[in-house]
């Protein structure tokens, strides 16, 4: 158990208790569907951000755990309709929904957590949480079409990336502490505290994981070099590309286009990438993220839940997966 699960048991199984009420149906295959996700779950970062949020203004309210469940979700559905996109066989360790269900299952079941979300907002006339809710998902969609515009053209800038890794991921980060802010009736100035490191720690989050694409020890179940598979460019594949003589340039590029590619290929950008430093310049960007973090955080009261969000800073620093 990771030390802010610890800190957070009460809370986090008070959560799950209400996910699963939520979730609780007697239609026999969405019953099954719903509790294979739910023993498949990750590790809930984003619903523990949201009720962290409300933890370091000193309000953890019913609106708390409802702007978590959304949060989840919302975040389960794009996990969902990611994996049938990408037609992605794993997911955390296990079979994703389309490998199992095959992809009209896996689009449904990734539909009616939009829709569930999206009734429990309307029946407890959250309307701001909808709101916000709302303008996550218009962010994330156009994040995913400005990265798939940007891959087609393999003309991505360092400006370009992170523009999208805040839409694509750090809108939900975002979001998850705006909402536990608002969920504890925080005043405007913590709010914006609060949204500003759910921004951070997103693109920590985003950059981790592309780190963690070149790690050939790779715990997570998926296989390593997926973004390079996929042609796309991550941040260390993007500050190592100027640095490589025209002929290396030109045979990445070739791979990156190229709709299999063979475990040589595929170790010769790593290769590249190692030999540019690319990961050490991803690491550094990660610990000056950390530490703008930290600033946001010193503003906040001690107690369980500043611990608790440094040790979500930990985590995502050292994650393997």
């Amino acid at each position: 158990m990771i030390k802010f699960q610890q800190i957070l048991k009460e809370e986090i199984e008070l959560f799950d208790k209400k996910f699963k009420n939520i979730l609780s149906t007697k239609g026999g295959l969405l019953y099954k569907v719903t509790t294979y996700l739910r023993k498949n779950s990750g590790k809930k970062i984003r619903p523990i951000c949201a009720i962290i949020s409300s933890g370091l203004i000193g309000n953890i309210t019913k609106k708390t755990y409802r702007s978590s469940i959304l949060i989840e979700l919302l975040h389960t559905a794009t996990l969902i309709h990611d994996d049938i996109v990408d037609d992605a066989q794993i997911r955390r360790s296990a079979f994703s929904l389309n490998t199992i269900w095959k992809n009209k299952i896996a689009v449904l079941t990734g539909d009616y957590f939009l829709a569930k979300g999206l009734k429990i907002a309307v029946q407890n006339k959250d309307y701001k949480i909808l709101e916000l809710i709302s303008d996550v998902v218009e962010k994330m969609v156009e994040g995913e079409l400005a990265q798939i515009e940007k891959t087609r053209k393999l003309n991505l800038t360092e400006e370009d990336y992170f523009k999208i890794i805040k839409l694509k991921t750090g809108s939900l980060f975002e979001c998850a502490f705006e909402l536990g802010g608002i969920s504890a009736k925080a005043n405007n100035n913590d709010v914006k505290k609060l949204k500003d490191l759910g921004s951070i720690i997103g693109i920590m989050f985003q950059i981790k994981d592309d780190i963690i694409d070149y790690n050939y020890s790779n715990y997570s179940g998926k296989q390593s070099a997926n973004d390079i598979k996929e042609g796309k460019i991550n941040l260390p594949l993007l500050y190592a590309l100027p640095k490589m003589h025209l002929l290396e340039k030109n045979k990445v590029f070739k791979i990156l286009r190229k709709k299999n590619n063979t475990k040589l290929e595929l170790a010769f950008v790593v290769n590249q990438v190692k030999k540019y430093k690319g990961i050490e310049y991803a690491e550094a960007i990660i610990t000056e993220k950390y530490n703008d973090a930290k600033m946001i955080i010193s503003n906040f009261k001690e107690g369980k839940y500043k611990k608790s969000i440094y040790s979500v800073l930990d985590f995502l620093i050292d994650r393997k997966k």
